[in-house]
């Protein structure tokens, strides 16, 4: 965690106006197992979810500071090999670890029915949050979440690979 903090605040630079710019690739702090969630689900279950989930220690100041804006981006590909139904892509962020995979979703993508062998790139629209405290403190959860609904048949078996997750973190004076 250390070489976190440390490599987050090489990332804050100051633009102006009392504020800092925090530029996190979430994707490179995750494992290679974290960012690749196999599944092989039943068909006819009712839905299964997958979560993967990262606490991140941000710079010293963040919990004193007030946030302007957030920004989250992200994107993932479904590599479905057999079976048929639909996954949901989502992510999180909390304080809490208990309390991450609640409450609604700060970027969702749903790749719509998929059949058989089919490649379903997830992107969904990059989210843009103005003031959300949750981002107002100096550790904070990070939660992905893959949905998967199966028809009734076959397993539905594949995988999501992560591509992309990154947030933009505007914060006004208190950090240093």
């Amino acid at each position: 965690m250390k070489a976190l903090t440390a490599a987050l605040l090489v990332c804050v630079a100051a633009c102006g106006e009392g504020r800092a710019v925090l530029n996190v690739d979430v994707l490179s702090f995750l494992s290679a197992s974290d960012s690749t969630t196999p599944y092989n689900v039943p068909g006819g279950l009712p839905p299964v979810d997958s979560t993967v989930s990262q606490l991140f220690t941000l710079p010293p100041g963040f919990g004193k500071s007030s946030i302007d804006s957030v920004s989250v981006t992200a994107a993932a590909s479904l590599e479905n090999t057999a079976g048929a139904g639909s996954v949901t892509f989502d992510v999180f962020f909390s304080r809490a670890q208990g309390t991450l995979f609640t409450g609604t979703p700060y970027v969702s993508a749903s790749s719509g029915p998929v059949s058989g062998v089919q490649t379903v790139p997830l992107l969904p629209p990059t989210a843009v949050s103005l003031g959300d405290s949750v981002f107002n403190t100096d550790s904070l959860w990070v939660g992905v979440r893959a949905r998967i609904t199966t028809n009734v048949g076959p397993n539905m078996v594949g995988q999501l690979r992560l591509t992309t997750i990154r947030i933009r973190i505007v914060v006004k004076d208190n950090i240093f």
